[in-house]
């Protein structure tokens, strides 16, 4: 059995790192974020919830 150890957005998910190489990115298939209060979440869902307030 193999065992997904990439970290998630908690928001939507995706697949979610620091750092996302260009070529990756133009991909979409990982997200490019941050790790806040023991939680991975991607730029875009943060953003959102930055436009909510």
């Amino acid at each position: 059995m193999v065992k997904n150890i990439a970290p998630t957005c908690r928001e939507c998910g995706s697949v979610v790192t620091d750092h996302v190489e260009p070529e990756v990115r133009k991909e979409g298939e990982i997200k490019e974020g941050k790790y806040i209060e023991n939680n991975w979440i991607c730029n875009e869902c943060l953003n959102q919830g930055k436009d909510r307030q």
